[in-house]
């Protein structure tokens, strides 16, 4: 016997037909998303492992903040593939990607990009209008990120960061899988040079066997120089871990040790599991949900963070992006706390007072690698997450509208005086494909993704794939899509 929790819009797998679709929660308290294509018949994909912590989660919706209505495109096709901003669409872009280039060094089975074509290079010219299209749809205080394909590829990388800084964006991230970077010395200092504000570093576990499974080499020594390297070039990088059951789930733990231990350096720990679009060579993975990551965490970080810690984020839909904020005890004394908000549903165990967090045990260093370089006097007892202390109230309150990256952890913070140079953020990206794609959800995206004609896309719609790979808006210079 199964509940009905609500009803939304999903897709076919097999045709993307959009479809009615139910949410339900079945006799062992996991929920599904159950909808029927009149031509392949029913898909039911598993969303969340708990209900009441779906529902926990799912009531921390932020106030929508629509994107500005003079930008907007006329919603002349269905959802996914009328895309454009169109006139449905609840939410702003708060982070915009540019694909600079299709081509790589690496050729990861897991990856979403097409990984592929000499040509795929986007010009120079173009790029500029890719800047402009920003700019003047959601203005230059949205962040940027370049990404591929890997654009370390392009000689010319450092001209397209002073490109977009000459444009006016405060922040321009590269998104990398750290070769280059840890391979030519002086390059990344170049990138730096140029106006490069952070590095977003594929950043997969603390041993070389995941690298080998998901991104079909050993990457951890790469993975630890580049670290080491934006650490000389003064900076920050975010680890972006790809999870994938069965592979490394388990070391989610391991990875959060381990950016804790060169909070220097490391900004922040983004966590993302695994989906099913692009080249991903499989018909489906065993899946893991957001709500699975969030309960590993707990399993994992003894007690540093538990269930009840993870809060959705103020730019989108809450079932999208949730985290935390860990910040230094220390930076924390004469602070006064907030209403404890009390225990989340799913929480094992009650939420610890401030300064009683479970000490972690630093990592071990992988077989033929040096130990991982700590922050003189930094350990993961030192730190709290900054949601242990906050009532629902508070949390919703303190969010501001305003704020051109949707924060709400950097909002808190401000209002409440705690300096964050030493703390880490820990964010888990809930991306859908097919298989799971909620166009409820889809509607309330805020990453973004430019077009060669000049539109912004959501991510999740532009990376989609119907189950045989082929997809509906091709990247720059792949010409063929749905």
């Amino acid at each position: 016997m199964s509940e009905l929790l609500h009803s939304t819009r999903a897709l076919c797998p097999e045709c993307l037909e959009a479809l009615p679709a139910q949410i339900t929660a079945d006799a062992q308290g996991k929920v599904w998303m159950t909808r029927v294509c009149p031509e392949h018949g029913q898909t039911s994909t598993l969303v969340w492992p708990d209900v009441e912590h779906y529902r926990w989660i799912s009531s921390l919706a932020f106030a929508k903040v629509k994107p500005d209505a003079q930008h907007l495109h006329p919603t002349n096709k269905p959802c996914p593939t009328g895309c454009g901003i169109c006139q449905r669409h609840a939410r702003r872009p708060t982070l915009v990607e540019i694909e600079v280039t299709q081509r790589c060094n690496l050729r990861c089975p897991v990856c979403f990009m097409s990984a592929e074509g000499s040509d795929s290079d986007v010009p120079l010219p173009k790029l500029r209008e890719f800047y402009e299209s920003i700019a003047t749809t959601v203005g230059t205080q949205t962040g940027v990120q370049l990404t591929g394909g890997e654009p370390t590829v392009r000689a010319d990388l450092p001209d397209i960061i002073r490109m977009g800084r000459e444009r006016g964006f405060w922040g321009i991230e590269v998104n990398t899988n750290g070769v280059v970077i840890s391979q030519d010395n002086g390059y990344l200092e170049s990138l730096v040079a140029a106006g490069l504000t952070g590095i977003y570093l594929q950043f997969d576990g603390v041993t070389p066997e995941p690298y080998q499974q998901i991104r079909a080499a050993d990457l951890l020594a790469c993975k630890l120089r580049a670290v080491e390297r934006c650490r000389e070039a003064g900076v920050q990088v975010v680890l972006a871990m790809t999870i994938v059951s069965g592979i490394n789930a388990h070391q989610i733990g391991a990875v959060i040790d381990y950016a804790l231990a060169n909070v220097d350096v490391v900004a922040g720990v983004a966590l993302q599991p695994a989906f099913t679009s692009g080249r991903f060579d499989t018909r489906r993975v065993v899946p893991l949900t957001m709500g699975d990551v969030i309960f590993l965490l707990q399993e994992q970080t003894d007690g540093l963070i538990q269930t009840g810690d993870i809060w959705p984020l103020g730019c989108s839909h809450p079932l999208c992006d949730t985290g935390t904020f860990l910040v230094e005890k220390t930076a924390l004394e004469g602070v006064a706390p907030v209403p404890a908000a009390g225990v989340a549903p799913g929480t094992a165990t009650p939420a610890a007072a401030p300064g009683t967090a479970t000490p972690v045990p630093a990592p071990a260093a992988a077989p033929g690698t040096s130990a991982p370089a700590a922050a003189p006097g930094t350990s993961a007892a030192g730190f709290l997450p900054i949601t242990r202390d906050l009532s629902r109230e508070d949390y919703l309150a303190l969010y501001d509208p305003a704020s051109p990256q949707g924060s709400v952890f950097l909002d808190v913070l401000t209002s409440k005086g705690i300096p964050t140079a030493r703390g880490l953020s820990l964010i888990i990206m809930n991306y859908m494909d097919a298989y799971t794609m909620d166009l409820e959800r889809m509607e309330e995206c805020s990453m973004f993704v430019t077009m060669a004609d000049g539109r912004l896309i959501p991510f999740c719609s532009y990376q989609l794939t119907n189950c045989g790979g082929t997809r509906v808006y091709p990247p720059f210079g792949i010409e063929k899509g749905l």
